[in-house]
């Protein structure tokens, strides 16, 4: 009996520090109501409020572009491009070109289908070698400087990867050209021509390809 009273403290104490412990334990445990959560692999991930990337694109009237690129949320896009046409030789006449552009693309859908315009400046040289009685041969080099505005359309993805895929069609349309030649046109109608064709007439412009990232 005495035993019994000697253990019956260490007991209780044994108890409690065992209590303690377990319910210690169990408010460590975050509390669950009801199942646990599912994973919803379904929810769309939250959009970027500004993206940017680089671009590139072959195409006519300019067989090389580059763009920078900024993309706001979902719907617009603005870029800053440069295009270029190395030189080309027809007919006699060396031919080059490049061009300083804007852009802007609104996407109605939010994905993919885009409508936009460009606007900017286009450079067009021509060089060519002529005869001018009695005179003899002479090298003419004429250059056409024109402004010019590109409503668009076309197709522009980014993946979640961040790789950009796209193509487009427009209409380049003149504004104002200014034309400078170191001889009389008159005398160099071919030159003219060239430059006239790709600087102050209304052209199909066509992207075939557009690759880049956007990050």
């Amino acid at each position: 009996m005495r035993m019994s009273c000697r253990a019956a403290p260490i007991v209780f104490a044994l108890g409690l520090i065992t209590w303690a412990k377990a319910a210690s334990a169990q408010s460590a445990t975050p509390k669950q109501d009801g199942p646990p959560p599912v994973a919803d692999h379904t929810q769309r991930e939250s959009v970027r409020p500004l993206r940017v990337g680089v671009i590139g694109g072959v195409g006519f009237p300019r067989p090389l572009a580059i763009e920078a690129l900024t993309l706001l949320g979902e719907s617009v896009a603005l870029g800053a491009e440069y295009g270029v046409l190395p030189d080309l030789t027809v007919d006699g006449v060396r031919t080059s070109l490049w061009s300083l552009a804007g852009d802007v693309r609104f996407f109605p859908f939010r994905h993919g289908f885009f409508v936009g315009v460009r606007a900017g400046r286009q450079h067009v040289g021509a060089d060519t070698a002529v005869t001018v009685a009695p005179y003899g041969s002479a090298n003419e080099s004429l250059s056409l400087d024109s402004w010019f505005i590109n409503p668009r359309i076309g197709f522009l993805s980014t993946s979640a990867a961040g790789l950009a895929l796209g193509m487009e069609v427009g209409v380049q349309v003149p504004l104002v050209a200014d034309t400078t030649s170191s001889l009389p046109l008159a005398l160099v109608p071919g030159a003219q021509r060239t430059a006239d064709a790709l600087g102050s007439s209304i052209l199909p412009t066509v992207d075939l390809l557009r690759i880049g990232m956007v990050f």
